[in-house]
């Protein structure tokens, strides 16, 4: 990594966007976290996806509440919602899930990266499990599409083998930092995923423009996994990242390619899911 230069003792203005469907406390556990930063450099804006639950009547009155018709599911729900929050004096954008919380340093830990290192790379942070956070959830991802590979590295493994920073193929859309120019050279997340790797395809699309992935160890965050689809080895879960598995791979083979590809992946996914399954996790 190399600092860039002109961007020394500068804080860039940094928008936290949070998706939220009936998150319920969830959502105010994430929010409480972030205002919990000792730091001015950052605006909080939640984006609602039509919620039932209540959620969005408790949150503090500094948040910026947008609400949306329906539950346009994550791509779609960050694209209208960036689209309507925005302003000229946003810089970067933190994409965050609502079922996560930030340690207390991580808005000045991924400043520190963002003066050092600039715009022109997507920052991904280390996300520990919130029920155990001895244990990682992301320390990075790798990709490898020609054999259908997918993968979040270091799952369940202890975060201190994890804590050097690194170049990565993709960061999560559980929490991830973009500078707003890239996004919307990018034009955002690609509509055709409802949820899931809609990170992985924006991450594959921003390298083919000279942006590349930081996994940055020292910005910390605590994910409750999968809150919305009944745990992280759960049949439904496999369904969903299935379904947009084959999105991902059809954009890059032939239908024939691609269903095999998923084949690969809906058999490795069953196998993972049994075996960590007899080992207690979720």
């Amino acid at each position: 990594m190399f600092m860039i230069e002109g961007y020394e003792n500068i804080k860039p203005n940094l928008r936290v966007c949070i998706l939220n469907w009936n998150g319920g406390d969830t959502l105010n556990q994430c929010v409480n976290s972030i205002l919990s930063n000792n730091a001015n450099n950052f605006r909080v804006t939640v984006i609602d996806n039509c919620s039932t639950d209540g959620s969005i009547e408790k949150l503090d009155s500094q948040i910026e509440l947008i609400q949306l018709e329906k539950n346009y599911g994550f791509s779609a729900g960050y694209n209208l919602g960036l689209n309507r929050c925005l302003s000229d004096n946003d810089e970067y954008i933190i994409i965050l899930n609502y079922d996560t919380t930030l340690d207390s340093n991580f808005i000045s830990s991924i400043t520190d990266q963002i003066t050092k290192n600039g715009p022109d790379y997507i920052y991904g942070a280390k996300i520990l499990y919130d029920d155990n956070r001895d244990l990682i959830w992301y320390g990075g991802g790798v990709t490898n599409l020609s054999k259908g590979i997918i993968s979040h590295i270091g799952i369940r493994e202890n975060h201190e083998n994890y804590s050097s920073q690194s170049e990565t193929d993709y960061v999560t859309g559980c929490c991830m930092i973009i500078h707003k120019d890239n996004y919307l050279k990018l034009g955002g997340f690609d509509q055709s995923f409802f949820m899931y790797n809609e990170d992985v395809d924006l991450c594959l699309r921003a390298k083919k423009i000279g942006v590349y992935c930081i996994y940055v160890p020292s910005a910390i965050v605590y994910h409750k996994v999968s809150f919305s689809t009944g745990g992280n080895y759960s049949i439904k879960k496999i369904l969903l990242k299935s379904k947009s598995s084959y999105t991902l791979f059809r954009k890059y083979f032939t239908a024939p390619k691609a269903f095999f590809l998923l084949f690969k992946y809906f058999i490795r996914s069953l196998f993972n899911m049994n075996s960590k399954k007899k080992h207690g996790y979720r």
